[in-house]
């Protein structure tokens, strides 16, 4: 017999009823099977879980129920295909309630009778918030009414001064009747959101000591995929099926560590996991995607950009608006891989070495070939994703004027071929750990700065020299002269390119001139007033930079800012 591959994907239909499901067919046609989850693509929010499972059939239609899977599956995701002599002919997501029954609060787990009285509270604690949402809502809209009015405004031109004096004094008793409303519910939502929050903490603490203890309230809903297949002769064959869930996903991270302020960097990018979907995923293959799924795919459309003249009152009325419309909306460790036996001299592996990465169009995935577990605890595993070694030159900068340290920079080129994503990175520096540090691949620049910390044996020192420094009044102006010298001190016995930066103000109407007077050969960005100096520092040498300027102004004006 051939064996052939039948493939279907359909939206699946969630049916709300208790009790098995038939679909035209005995009884004796239904088939509860066991499957195994093999593979597992963790997006940014989100996973997709891929099940298999092999089966043997009569001649007729049957129904393979896939039994206890995850709570959250997304009906619309699920697919299934398969191999062998049969046809797939429908897929259905399906929940299974257990059949009602008397809770005896004695012979329960303990706690739970008060577990249950803290749901039921939450619940009309909701409620309440609801409501005084609604109170809120309501006052909002008579406020802006109010405020809105043509009277109020002196939009209309008939208006008598004794019946504008009438609105105003009516429009003040209002407003301070409606603000008062408004700070009450405001504190009732503050009390309501406190007596939530404690609630909360003392359910999470009462469902936690019961799963520590072993007492545990079992949920007995059994959520489903069913498939139903048609075949003409007694078969055996394997299906798959695959889903898009919630309440997992991943966030990365880096490890960067430089040994001296020369050669390579070594990056390690790793990836935080975390999973609560109900379910462990115990040796899965797994894959991380830089995808979101729950990102709409639709494209954008523009509409037309309307321009007018400025209208003070419709300005004011938008504003009001938004505000209104703005507060309506309101309304793994641990887990793994056994460790690959090695010899003494060898340095262990990670999954950074069992990593391949796929760069589609949009998205970028990188599979372990390694078997991985995690555990359902809501805990973030580390996994290795990456270790590369990357080029990068190595600058000191310092703007005393801000921070008297000065700070060793990794420059990386060609960043972009890298394939990373946002996110934290420890430093280390010659084995040490110097602080924290972000990466961002969204940078537009060709280059990539990275901070590796603080080096105090490149000393700055930025002095405002008093004796030098002038005023003088020429006619109606007064010229102020200001002057710093920066001293730049290497300790240290190797070399270094340094960046040093300073700033002149930058004026912001032509009564006030600055005049750059000295800058030691610095480059002089008008636009900001920064200054920029890049130079070699020798080992032990020390260099010293003056940097002096002039304000022009009207004598009679005081300067801020200055």
């Amino acid at each position: 017999m051939k064996t052939i591959k039948t493939t279907i994907i359909a939206s699946a239909f969630i049916s709300l009823f208790a009790g098995n499901i038939s679909f035209g067919a005995n009884a004796s046609n239904e088939k509860n099977i066991k499957s195994k989850i093999e593979n597992v693509t963790v997006f940014t929010q989100g996973a997709q879980i891929y099940r298999s499972a092999l089966f043997n059939i009569n001649s007729g239609i049957t129904t393979l129920i896939f039994e206890g899977l995850e709570a959250t599956i997304d009906p619309k995701s699920i697919q299934a295909s398969g191999f062998g002599n049969f046809v797939i002919m429908d897929v259905q997501h399906n929940i299974k309630y257990p059949e009602p029954k008397d809770i005896d609060l004695t012979k329960n787990p303990k706690n739970l009778k008060h577990i249950l009285m803290l749901q039921d509270s939450l619940i009309m604690i909701d409620f309440d918030i609801e409501d005084i949402t609604d109170k809120q809502t309501a006052l909002n809209i008579e406020k802006n009414t109010l405020l809105n009015n043509r009277i109020i405004k002196g939009e209309t031109r008939k208006d008598t001064l004794n019946l504008v004096k009438d609105a105003l004094a009516f429009l003040r008793e209002k407003l301070n009747n409606i603000n008062s409303e408004l700070l009450k519910l405001k504190k009732q939502e503050y009390y309501e959101n406190v007596k939530k929050q404690r609630m909360q903490a003392d359910l999470l603490a009462l469902q936690t000591y019961n799963s520590n203890t072993g007492d545990i309230v079992k949920d007995e809903t059994n959520y489903r995929v069913i498939v139903t297949i048609s075949a003409d002769v007694a078969t055996n064959g394997s299906m798959n099926i695959n889903y898009i869930l919630q309440d997992a996903g991943w966030t990365p991270s880096y490890d960067l560590r430089a040994k001296g302020a020369g050669g390579n960097m070594q990056l390690t990018y790793k990836a935080q996991v975390f999973q609560n979907t109900g379910i462990d995923w115990n040796d899965v293959k797994l894959t991380l995607s830089t995808a979101s799924p729950n990102k709409s795919s639709v494209k954008p459309v523009l509409n037309t950009w309307w321009i007018n003249y400025y209208n003070p009152y419709a300005y004011d009325y938008k504003i009001k608006r938004s505000e209104y419309e703005k507060d309506d909306l309101s309304k793994k460790s641990g887990a793994g891989y056994s460790p690959v036996m090695q010899t003494v001299q060898a340095e262990a592996l990670t999954t950074a070495d069992y990593t391949v990465t796929e760069e589609n169009m949009t998205t970028v995935e990188y599979e372990i070939k390694l078997a991985y577990s995690v555990p359902c605890d809501g805990k973030t595993h580390f996994v290795a994703v990456q270790t590369k070694d990357i080029p990068a030159n190595y600058v000191h900068f310092a703007a005393p004027k801000m921070d008297k340290d000065a700070f060793l920079v990794a420059k990386i080129t060609n960043w972009d071929d890298l394939n990373l994503t946002a996110g934290s990175a420890n430093i280390y520096f010659d084995g040490t750990f110097v602080g924290e540090s972000f990466i961002d691949p969204t940078n537009l620049t060709d280059t990539l700065d990275i901070t590796l910390g603080r080096d105090k044996n490149m000393v700055v020192t930025r002095v405002k020299l008093k004796d030098k420094t002038k005023e003088k009044l020429i006619g109606e102006d007064k010229i102020k002269t200001l002057i710093y010298e920066i001293t730049v001190r290497n300790t240290k016995s190797s070399g270094s390119n340094f960046n040093l930066q300073d700033q002149i103000p930058v004026s912001q109407t032509k009564d006030i001139v600055v005049t750059m007077i000295e800058s030691s050969g610095g480059e002089l960005d008008e636009s900001t007033g920064i200054v920029n100096w890049k130079f070699n520092l020798k080992p032990k040498e020390t260099k010293k930079i003056t940097i002096s300027y002039s304000v022009k102004s009207p004598k009679d004006k005081a300067l801020a800012g200055l």
